[in-house]
């Protein structure tokens, strides 16, 4: 059987995770699966897997959890000094955001953390005198994640995309770990005598994440015990035809906007929109969105379905001969986070709603 380092280097090299002379931030938490991924990588260094490259830590305190997460920063902060890694450690108020935006605090939690860590590999790529585009930010993102988001998406309500899991790369973040069970990390790091944090707020089942680990990815375990090999195979699947649609819907996208400010407007062509299918109409109304504005990535199937919805007014304005102002709003709707969306006769309008 393979190590897990062995199954971590396949799985990079298939998807062309590790590129030459790229610039390496590892987000560490402290808890076992980034602190396996760091040991890993450390390992891949010395063993000179892929290429040469100088790997950089970064820790982000979202001052939610009092001397818990105080403990947590003091943990990493003293295993990469063991280490001889450079950290990079950051505080950040999720709660006071998450309140000014009115947003839930994982949704700010991951929108702050990814926001320092561009920023930071931005500044790495800039001293190193390399493109930005070479920078990699990397989580420890394992297959055990990828099935919950699975189940989340379902829960909730989500277009293929959402089904499609986790990726192996969006953009700049890539994540080596996720065709390895956190189970297998959790024993690879006894095995080693590592130790790791542990956040209590993991076994808070009121969390869906946390529901969805303890009730139901057991249960269906209990129905086919392959279940998460089969669940990750589909997902690779849906994820292929997904790509397909998505670069189709982003073509569209930019072609039917008319003015775009990244994370405060856009306005796309109502028009243009009429002559898609509705199959199509949804990913470019979802794909308009999530690009434009950063905190929308987890938008809900229902808020794309209403704005659908509101062009079909339009539709039948158009299909009966009514005259309408240009200007009058045919459709109104608030949509998290934060957004309202405008509809008359020409203009579909997105925009973050002003206080």
């Amino acid at each position: 059987m393979d190590t897990i380092f062995q199954r971590m280097q396949t799985y990079s090299a298939r998807h062309q995770l590790f590129e030459k002379n790229s610039s390496l931030l590892l987000m560490l938490s402290g808890g076992g699966d980034s602190v396996a991924l760091l040991h890993l990588l450390v390992q891949a260094q010395h063993l000179g897997f892929g290429s040469k490259y100088d790997l950089i830590v970064m820790h982000v305190n979202h001052q939610l959890r009092g001397i818990e997460a105080d403990e947590d920063e003091a943990f990493v902060v003293h295993l990469c000094k063991e280490m001889d890694l450079h950290i990079e450690v950051r505080n950040v108020n999720v709660a006071d955001y998450a309140q000014e935006h009115r947003l839930n605090l994982e949704d700010t939690g991951r929108t702050l953390r990814y926001r320092e860590a561009e920023a930071y590999l931005n500044e790495l790529c800039d001293t190193r005198q390399q493109p930005h585009s070479s920078g990699r930010i990397i989580t420890a993102h394992t297959r055990d994640d990828r099935i919950e988001n699975f189940f989340t998406r379902a829960i909730y309500g989500s277009g293929l995309g959402g089904l499609a899991g986790m990726a192996p790369r969006r953009g700049r973040i890539i994540r080596p770990l996720l065709d390895i069970d956190r189970t297998e990390l959790r024993r690879w790091l006894t095995m080693q005598e590592y130790s790791w944090r542990e956040d209590p707020s993991n076994q808070d089942t009121s969390r869906t994440r946390a529901f969805i680990r303890a009730h139901i990815v057991p249960e269906a375990e209990k129905l086919r015990p392959n279940f998460r090999e089969n669940l990750a195979r589909t997902m690779d699947l849906v994820a292929d035809d997904d790509k397909l649609l998505s670069d189709m819907a982003l073509s569209f996208a930019q072609n039917f906007c008319l003015e775009r400010s990244k994370d405060d407007h856009i306005i796309l062509d109502a028009r243009l929109m009429l002559t898609l299918d509705p199959t199509m109409a949804r990913r470019v109304v979802r794909c308009a969105i999530t690009e434009t504005f950063e905190d929308a990535s987890r938008l809900d199937a229902s808020h794309v379905v209403a704005i659908l919805e509101g062009l079909d007014v339009l539709r039948h304005l158009i299909d009966s001969g009514e005259k309408v102002p240009p200007k009058k709003n045919l459709f109104v709707r608030d949509i998290p986070p934060a957004l309202r969306v405008k509809i008359n006769c020409a203009t579909i309008g997105i925009a973050r709603i002003q206080d």
